[in-house]
């Protein structure tokens, strides 16, 4: 596009075309931050409920040591040390964010609570990386988790669901163990480093909610009045990937373990088969983007009475997004290797599948190689594994064009003056002019015109004998053109070489 001799007109138009080109690409970088912000406030809001059921869960355990200290005290403190613990590892988190958006640029003028320069990679990756925070929070989360796996005592089921909630152990990428501080922390944009600090808040007030509860399950029914139950809903995720589906358990926090509650979904009464232990597990389809909303009851029989508990919530649906970028150029070029850096937020790279002709997986990135592509245009697309599933995330077509032009060169110079001596002593090369790309070029022949002779063919990039003895009789002022310069790069492309004028002195 910017090699050869363009005219100042020509110039100006490739020069708006690539401006145009980062805009378009910025615009859709900001599509993709703004629903990480969607992601972020939908889990403070989920994040609000829980603790609600905890207060309301805290008040029970209140009420029952009111009652009786000596049975229920020593499981009320047990449920506050586990309250102090989460509020500390929970506020730090909240410390860290506060810190991050600082330094990403504060808030958004516009939207408080929302960073200004959302695509910014390098705050995240210094604070928790070169700063070895995220080794301080590493930390922090395991002697967290492994107090809870502690206090669950012989509840296997909570203490690996604890532990899988926790899991801070090294990741597999390209066959290397990778830390987790740098999978989560490293080369991501600062929203969805906000984002996932905040999943990890939620991850806190659940873990608590459900520490809490099998504490509180300790207590006898009698030492519990029925109107301290209170109905709570835990989805897997409020954020649904257009074609999946959307997931939750509902459940109370105190219940008659001898016999299952009955739940009415959207005005449906749910299987039996669904619900277990009081734990009811629903599924929706993801059909249509946007905000779903369900409601229902959950019907409870308690000395010969039923109560009636309604619950509401909603999840958000979004279409699949990927992020697909050519750290070159915004095309993809014949004859290099053409780097990409492809990503999909909140996905570990090791669970990405990137297919196109001619790309393949090259360090921490991808390279994608179209010499011998056809056609000008190659489409690239990208799924993700999810357990035994494969989801396709998108795809996106990138124009494919051949390498620009070159120009001759001796001594660094395509024109000017040089005596006929030093240009005996040249040696002819070819090199791209403001192309991105470090790609060599080797010259194989040229012919050079050294008037009043006929044009002499030269082999390789040096002058024949036949040129040297024609420029020792060349007299000064002769304008010598050295022109049909043949060149090639290591993959066999052979561009278009410009020629080079030299006036002996």
């Amino acid at each position: 596009m910017a090699g050869g001799n363009l005219s100042p007109r020509q110039k100006m138009i490739n020069m708006m075309y690539l401006v145009l080109t980062a805009l378009l690409a910025l615009n859709v970088s900001r599509e993709v931050m703004d629903a990480f912000y969607e992601v972020m406030v939908g889990q403070e809001a989920s994040i609000e409920t829980v603790e609600g059921q905890n207060a309301s869960l805290y008040a029970a355990f209140k009420r029952a040591a009111d009652e009786n200290e000596v049975k229920a005290g020593p499981w009320r403190d047990k449920a506050l040390a586990v309250k102090a613990k989460s509020d500390n590892l929970y506020n730090t988190i909240e410390t860290m964010k506060a810190e991050l958006m600082e330094r990403g640029g504060g808030e958004d003028e516009e939207v408080p609570g929302k960073p200004a320069k959302m695509d910014d990679r390098e705050a995240a990756a210094n604070y928790f990386l070169v700063e070895q925070r995220g080794s301080e929070l590493k930390a922090s989360m395991a002697d967290f988790r492994d107090y809870l796996v502690n206090e669950a005592g012989d509840n296997s089921s909570l203490a690996n669901a604890i532990t899988n909630s926790f899991d801070l152990s090294d990741r597999m990428h390209d066959g290397a163990a990778e830390s987790w501080e740098k999978s989560k922390f490293e080369h991501y944009p600062l929203i969805s480093v906000m984002t996932f600090l905040t999943s990890m808040q939620s991850d806190i007030r659940t873990a608590e909610a459900n520490v809490i509860g099998f504490l509180h399950e300790n207590i006898d029914a009698s030492d519990i009045k029925v109107t301290g139950v209170r109905a709570v809903v835990m989805p897997k995720s409020k954020f649904v990937t257009q074609g999946d589906e959307y997931e939750a358990e509902i459940f109370l926090a105190a219940f008659d373990d001898t016999k299952d509650p009955e739940f009415l979904i959207n005005g449906e009464t749910l299987d039996p088969e669904n619900v277990s232990g009081g734990v009811a597990t629903i599924k929706f389809p993801a059909n249509r983007t946007g905000t779903v909303e369900w409601n229902g009851t959950i019907i409870l029989e308690a000395n010969g009475e039923k109560k009636e508990y309604e619950i509401s919530e909603s999840y958000n649906v979004a279409p699949p997004s990927v992020v697909i970028s050519p750290t070159k150029m915004n095309v993809l070029y014949r004859g290099v290797d053409n780097p990409l850096e492809v990503s999909v937020p909140g996905v570990d790279p090791a669970n990405l599948i990137v297919s196109g002709a001619g790309v393949k997986k090259s360090g921490n990135g991808y390279i994608a190689d179209v010499t011998k592509q056809r056609g000008g245009e190659l489409k690239i697309s990208v799924s993700v594994k999810d357990g035994d599933k494969t989801k396709n995330m998108g795809s996106k077509v990138f124009r494919v064009k051949q390498l620009p032009g070159a120009s001759g060169e001796v001594f660094g110079k395509t024109e000017g003056l040089m005596s006929a001596g030093l240009l005996k002593k040249a040696k002819v090369d070819a090199k791209f002019q403001n192309f991105d790309f470090e790609l060599p070029l080797r010259v194989t022949a040229f012919q050079i015109i050294i008037p009043p002779f006929a044009p002499i063919d030269c082999r390789g990039n040096t002058l024949s004998s036949n040129a040297k003895a024609a420029l020792d009789k060349a007299k000064p002022g002769t304008p010598v053109i050295i022109r049909n310069i043949k060149a090639t790069t290591a993959k066999g492309i052979k561009p278009k070489v410009a020629p080079i004028t030299i006036d002996l002195n």
